[in-house]
């Protein structure tokens, strides 16, 4: 954190709840660019900003009117049906549904090449209805669409031109925005309050985006993951202050090449039955309810007769490394030596904590854990990921064949009817009969629920923590979506 204070200054602003500073933690690439597929968070956070889609999401996580005013569902579940608001691009060019539909079929075809590729297949056509509605159809049900739409990507560019809620006012000191459709009229009194409302956004690492936070340069940090846990200790950071979202999704290890003892899935389930998820969990003083996870999908979704924990779930934590360190010592006896398993995970102190407490319970029964490198690629990866919408479908694409060579090809037929299924019930039934092969495949070892963690002082206009750990920059400074 030293360093990280040293290259920021010690000045501090005012209080104004019309003027917000927010900084985006990135691990990786800092650059803020919206346009293309494949978009950090801060890129995701500013194409939300300038470029509606149809719909989008508000500071709560909820589905909100955007470019589309109002939408029906068909009955069978496959047609929506969006009503456009009156409205333009930011060059004037009036928004038309001919225009929208065509805009919609590119960028559907684009997103077949990002996170969300698994998710747009199910799209099967768009078509324009009159000059303000748009229709898109399903090749099968999909109740969780709307959340599908509202993503950032989701939003729309004409020839370059967004259409809100805000626009760009300076690229020369970081990004700043403001309100998208104030008046270009002569000045009055209230231009020159819209004027004054804008918002400023940064990308850097953790740890200057937490110094911007307690040097007081910075209203909001957002976007941090667990392995940026210790640096909130290190600053001092209030507890009050740290706000984690109620968020879904897959925090474990994703197996990427297997052989020797980690060919075979009993052997793999050893893995899954050593980690002590609780001991784990509680490293990280900075969060008191890290959720724990044996299972794929999240127990909300659950169909009722099925039960996909894996078969150790009601074991002590003692009879399982009892179970486990019998099960290796047995193996060595007629296989040999086993080879370390060599892991790769983020280059931050907060996935050290992580690697030495897998480790220390893999060597209690018997085996070792390696960080992967050039000379000894990686067997297993650990995936961070938090779920778009609410659905099993989302869960059990990341495991299939297509996604992973560690797979399973019945899983996969089983999720293909899933998906092709137009009655919801059977749908859900045959997720979750896909979920049973895959918990005991262990292809997949579910350690826990992702962290998203944000810093924000009590009562941020604005802001709120919600499940989908999405946090637009329009209701800061009160503009509405549409």
């Amino acid at each position: 954190m030293t360093i990280a204070l040293a290259l920021l200054t010690s000045c501090s602003f005012g209080e104004d709840e019309n003027q917000i500073r927010v900084t985006v933690v990135e691990d990786g690439e800092s650059r803020i660019n919206p346009v293309g597929t494949r978009l950090n968070y801060a890129s995701a956070t500013m194409r939300a900003a300038i470029a509606k889609g149809l719909v989008g999401l508000d500071e709560r996580g909820r589905v909100v009117p955007a470019l589309a005013a109002r939408w029906i569902v068909t009955d069978d579940g496959l047609s929506y049906i969006f009503r456009l608001y009156e409205a333009k691009w930011d060059d004037g060019r009036q928004v038309t549904a001919e225009r929208v539909a065509r805009l919609l079929r590119e960028r559907f075809a684009e997103l077949g090449r990002s996170r969300l590729a698994n998710d747009v297949e199910i799209i099967d056509e768009v078509v324009s209805m009159t000059g303000r509605v748009v229709e898109i159809r399903l090749k099968s049900p999909h109740p969780n669409f709307l959340q599908l739409l509202a993503q950032p990507e989701m939003g729309l560019f004409r020839a370059g031109h967004g259409a809100g809620p805000m626009r760009l006012l300076s690229e020369a000191n970081g990004i700043m925005l403001n309100r998208f459709d104030e008046p270009s009229q002569d000045e009055t009194e209230e231009n020159e309050e819209e004027q004054d409302r804008w918002v400023s956004l940064h990308s850097e690492s953790a740890a200057k985006a937490i110094s911007r936070f307690t040097l007081g340069q910075a209203n909001l940090v957002i976007g941090g993951k667990f392995h940026h846990l210790p640096l909130l200790d290190e600053a001092g950071v209030d507890s009050g202050n740290i706000q984690l979202d109620p968020v879904a999704g897959m925090f474990g290890f994703l197996f990427t090449r297997a052989d020797g003892f980690w060919a075979v899935p009993e052997n793999r389930e050893i893995l899954a039955m050593a980690i002590n998820r609780p001991a784990l969990l509680t490293s990280f003083p900075s969060v008191t309810a890290w959720q724990a996870r044996q299972k794929i999908i999240p127990e909300a979704l659950d169909v009722e007769g099925i039960n996909a924990r894996p078969d150790w779930a009601a074991m002590t934590m003692n009879a399982r490394i009892d179970f486990a360190r019998n099960h290796v010592t047995n193996w060595k006896a007629s296989e040999g030596n086993i080879k370390a398993l060599a892991v790769t995970l983020p280059d931050a102190v907060g996935a050290d904590i992580l690697f030495l407490r897998v480790r220390s319970d893999l060597r209690r029964v018997g085996l070792e854990l390696v960080k992967a490198s050039a000379d000894n690629p990686a067997n297993a990866i650990l995936i961070d990921e938090i779920t778009p919408y609410n659905s099993p479908q989302w869960f059990l694409s990341r495991l299939t064949c297509a996604q992973t060579p560690i797979c399973l090809n019945d899983a996969d037929t089983k999720i293909a009817e899933a998906d092709a299924a137009t009655n919801l019930e059977i749908k859900a039934r045959l997720y979750a009969e896909a979920e049973e092969m895959l918990v005991q495949h262990y292809n997949y070892i579910p350690i826990a629920v992702p962290i998203r963690w944000s810093i924000a002082r009590p009562g941020q206009r604005g802001f709120a923590v919600n499940p989908r750990g999405w946090h637009p920059l329009n209701p800061l400074i009160g503009i509405p979506i549409s």
